[in-house]
């Protein structure tokens, strides 16, 4: 079983549906991350905060049901932070937000230093409001200088430009963080928000592998994903299911990725292998992942599947 660390926000989502009708449930792109790696079977702590309040206990418990360990300092006296998702008729959400970000600082004596690092998390992943919202985000990127040496280290921007500001600030942010990153997974959708304009996919890659990212995923939306090392690319087709809605699609591809990259032994020390996998096992990863963004848009909410109802699908899915 592998360890990782998910860093980042932990929220309640509020959904209006279209005709009204209005659900809450557990979200924040890193918490979903950090359920998707679990439900594959890996194990998986989860840096985050949260209140001490009704929605809190919600959040506690959806996270420890799904096998996800909460990292020390979880819950604080302010409130638990808030996003208000309003799903359109294609089921594409947009939201608003009330989040609080603040986490808990890495160790700084030598002694605590020396007994996190003597057994370090194999894998980091970072993304979306924690990686970006101060002064949360301060904390998140001291966290990836301690532990990028021992960790491979995985980001989504996953933009939401209506708590984070300006696009510039999340673009500088971008370049604070990318030195300390191995895997990149972004959306055109993403990018173009960022850029004011449609980015093609090997463009966008290449900016990410010139700053030494060393693994790419370029998610297209129905199109499907293009993935990217420094020396080879494939491009996998989405599957053709109904879509529900697309909240948390991107992270359940995300938590499939990350744990196709530990199955392939490419993840912490053994990182040198992320620029030597071949086409045919980056073919195999993507055809993992997309086939956990397809069984998540196929029902409500973010809701990632299992391993064995992604190999099902996988199965009886012909590529």
């Amino acid at each position: 079983m592998t360890d990782c660390l998910v860093i980042g926000e932990a929220l309640i989502d509020v959904v209006r549906r279209p005709g009204g009708e209005t659900t809450r449930h557990p979200g924040g792109s890193p918490m979903n991350v950090s359920v998707g790696i679990a439900r594959l079977g890996r194990r998986v702590h989860l840096l985050t905060r949260f209140g001490d309040d009704t929605d809190g206990d919600t959040l506690r418990d959806y996270i420890e049901s799904a096998g996800v360990m909460l990292a020390p300092g979880a819950v604080d006296s302010d409130a638990t932070s808030i996003a208000m998702a309003s799903i359109d008729d294609e089921g594409s959400p947009a939201y608003h937000f009330d989040v609080n970000s603040s986490y808990v600082e890495p160790p700084t004596s030598p002694e605590k230093v020396a007994a996190l690092l003597a057994k370090p998390p194999l894998h980091v992943h970072i993304g979306s409001i924690g990686a970006h919202l101060r002064p949360g985000s301060d904390t998140v990127c001291r966290w990836l200088k301690l532990l990028h040496p021992h960790s491979t280290v995985s980001y989504d921007p996953n933009v939401r430009l209506s708590i984070l500001g300006s696009a510039q600030s999340v673009i500088d942010d971008m370049q604070e963080i990318l030195p300390f990153v191995d895997i990149v997974k972004a959306s055109t959708e993403d990018l173009e928000e960022l850029h004011g304009e449609p980015v093609e996919p090997d463009d966008a890659a290449q900016y990410f592998l010139d700053r030494g990212v060393e693994f790419v995923a370029i998610t297209m939306g129905a199109q499907g994903v293009k993935l990217y090392t420094p020396k080879e690319s494939v491009e996998i087709p989405a599957l053709s299911v109904q879509v529900v809605d697309s909240v948390g699609a991107g992270d359940a591809m995300m938590a499939a990725l990350i744990d196709s990259l530990a199955r392939i032994s490419v993840l912490g020390d053994e990182r040198a292998g992320l620029t030597e996998i071949s086409p045919q096992m980056l073919t195999s990863v993507g055809q993992f992942a997309v086939t956990a963004a397809a069984i998540t848009v196929s029902r409500a909410g973010a809701n990632p599947p299992t391993r064995d109802e992604v190999n099902d699908l996988l199965a009886n899915t012909q590529f």
